[in-house]
């Protein structure tokens, strides 16, 4: 807005009209300013506007190129996979692309190949396009591509990436998700350095643990077995995770590890260590269960009952008839359920509704009996 010196003269001479002192070239001036700064600013906002259109027009564009590149070699790199073609479709020249079209065929192919010699040649195609790209992200990318590197590297597999995963852990700084997502990836790497990981890092939880044991193979988890077994005392989070880890996945190895925990002196330590053992559903030493059927603690009590039935051993079937007078209505409800496991489980409850002369086991059997619809026994 520009003002010619007949408006800054009429203007001033009504502020000297209206308030009768020399203030009006003043306030002329603080309008002019505070105009020309309204302008600037429109100014920006549409410098930044056409700025964020450009920028959005060419990820668009440059979205649809890959994706068109994508949809035409697709069925040729099915072919090559599956080995009904002999050689590499080709690729475009520009290498920022071609790591930008494979890895988003990689990537979907990943979830849908499932044969040996596919996912051979899935993994050899990702070394051969990705690796070196990922590489150059560990070291020089931000944040959030590191991140998607390190689960690319674990999805396909990339173990000439075994060690520069390694040392980026442990330049790593912040326990964020960067730094589970480095753990995650090493040990799908089968890095057996991530064992003294395990043991000694103090911090991590339960739930990573685990997610760090179930990518080990057979020979590292029986290396972690040896190294455990060596230690004086292991952190009670890595006791944990062994301990559910092993009866979640029914880990042959760790068995004698879970049931020699059912003697530990910690409460804790043997209710997971029996949790465990009825998602194994099997129990080498039963003479041990006793014990627990008179604990003083009711949740020993309870999951002795559940062992009972998850190991099928008819042997106790009379004494879980016994816990259905139990003080604590988990450990008659335990009882209950667990005797449904037996033949003739069903049939005991209901000559318990009828005959037993304790109200708690009638009542219990009878809440078993009928909680999911059928007879009524009032």
């Amino acid at each position: 807005m520009v003002f010619s010196n007949f408006h800054i003269q009429e203007i001033e001479g009504y502020y000297l009209n209206f308030y009768g002192i020399k203030s009006g070239r003043w306030l002329l001036l603080m309008i002019m300013v505070f105009v020309w700064l309204v302008v600037g600013l429109l100014g920006i906002q549409l410098l930044l506007l056409l700025s964020l259109t450009s920028w959005k027009y060419k990820t668009i564009k440059h979205e649809q190129k890959i994706s068109a590149l994508q949809n035409s070699l697709k069925p040729q790199f099915i072919e090559y996979i599956e080995g009904k073609r002999s050689s590499e479709p080709d690729l475009p020249k520009s290498k920022r692309m071609q790591v930008a079209v494979m890895e988003c065929m990689l990537d979907e192919f990943h979830t849908t190949v499932n044969g040996k010699l596919e996912k051979e040649k899935l993994n050899d195609l990702a070394e051969k396009y990705l690796a070196s790209h990922y590489r150059y992200i560990l070291k020089n990318g931000k944040w959030a591509e590191r991140i998607n590197a390190l689960y690319f590297i674990e999805d396909f597999n990339l173990f000439s990436l075994r060690e520069d995963t390694y040392r980026h852990f442990v330049k790593l700084k912040k326990k964020d998700e960067e730094f589970r997502q480095c753990l995650r990836t090493c040990t799908t790497l089968q890095d057996e350095r991530m064992i003294t990981v395990i043991f000694e890092n103090n911090s991590l939880s339960v739930g990573l643990l685990k997610e760090m044991l179930a990518r080990l193979n057979d020979d590292l988890l029986r290396k972690t077995l040896v190294m455990g077994q060596e230690r004086e005392k292991i952190a009670d989070n890595v006791l944990f995770a062994v301990i559910a880890f092993s009866g979640e996945h029914k880990n042959e190895i760790f068995f004698p590890v879970v049931e020699k925990r059912l003697r530990d002196e910690r409460k804790e330590v043997r209710l997971k260590a029996m949790n465990s053992l009825c998602n194994y559903k099997k129990i080498s030493d039963p003479s041990i269960l006793p014990a627990f059927f008179d604990s003083v603690h009711w949740e020993e009590r309870m999951y002795a009952a559940k062992l009972v039935g998850a190991c099928k051993l008819t042997k106790y079937t009379r004494i879980l008839v016994n816990l259905l007078s139990d003080s604590e209505w988990w450990v008659r409800f335990a009882a209950a359920e667990n005797i449904t496991e037996f033949p003739e489980g069903e049939t005991l409850l209901k000559q318990v509704t009828f005959w037993d002369e304790d109200a708690y086991s009638r009542d219990i059997a009878k809440h078993v009996l009928t909680r999911k619809g059928g007879e009524t026994y009032d």
